[in-house]
């Protein structure tokens, strides 16, 4: 019965760890966008980065003791005893990290530029394919959480240009064209950044997506 009621109290914990994450991911947003930085043309990495470094510098992450990495690798326990390539372990973009009491509870984000159109970016004059990124936001972004590849956590999706809830159109008719109706994108209560999607008998029943314009 303790064993039980120590998981309960646990499972609380991660779910409310959860919340924390995605408010300070949220927060930073928000700061990013209040900041000026133009930030449409630049690549998943260097966003995510400026995210990172917002949430850093929180005074909400320090009053939350949350230990934040960017590109954190996902490595095996047989990675660490030698019998895994250390070298095709897979990274994922962002990893929050606190204890609680002697048990550390992790989550984790993964991030994919997307846009509603093509586009052209002015400072370098390269062609943005967004069906290609929107495809890729399938195939590397839910399906390595679904899969099992990736462990707790939910997607980012950065919407360079376009309306985020077209851009979400366009995403569940490319599932339904795979016969994967069922796991169309669904609007959170009425919230246009937060969007989940079911996933039957896979690693993770339910998957949540924010979407954050920065056009």
């Amino acid at each position: 019965m303790n064993g039980k009621l120590n998981q309960d109290i646990i499972n609380l914990f991660k779910t409310k760890f959860e919340g924390n994450c995605i408010y300070l991911l949220l927060d930073a947003y928000t700061s990013l966008l209040n900041s000026g930085h133009k930030v449409s043309e630049e690549s998943e990495n260097n966003i995510t980065a400026q995210l990172v470094g917002f949430m850093k510098k929180s005074q909400l992450r320090l009053d939350l003791q949350i230990h934040l990495e960017r590109e954190s690798y996902l490595d095996s326990d047989e990675t660490f005893d030698g019998l895994q390539d250390a070298d095709k372990s897979p990274r994922i973009d962002i990893k929050y990290s606190v204890w609680n009491s002697n048990v550390e509870i992790e989550y984790y984000m993964e991030a994919k530029n997307l846009a509603e159109n093509n586009w052209t970016k002015k400072s370098t004059g390269a062609n943005v394919d967004a069906h290609k990124l929107r495809k890729r936001y399938i195939k590397t972004g839910i399906a390595n959480f679904t899969s099992g590849r990736y462990p707790n956590g939910c997607l980012l999706g950065y919407v360079l240009e376009g309306k985020i809830p077209k851009v979400v159109e366009l995403l569940n008719q490319l599932l339904v064209s795979d016969n994967r109706g069922r796991e169309k994108l669904v609007n959170s209560k009425n919230n246009n950044h937060h969007y989940t999607s079911n996933h039957v008998s896979s690693a993770i029943p339910v998957l949540k997506h924010f979407m954050l314009y920065l056009s």
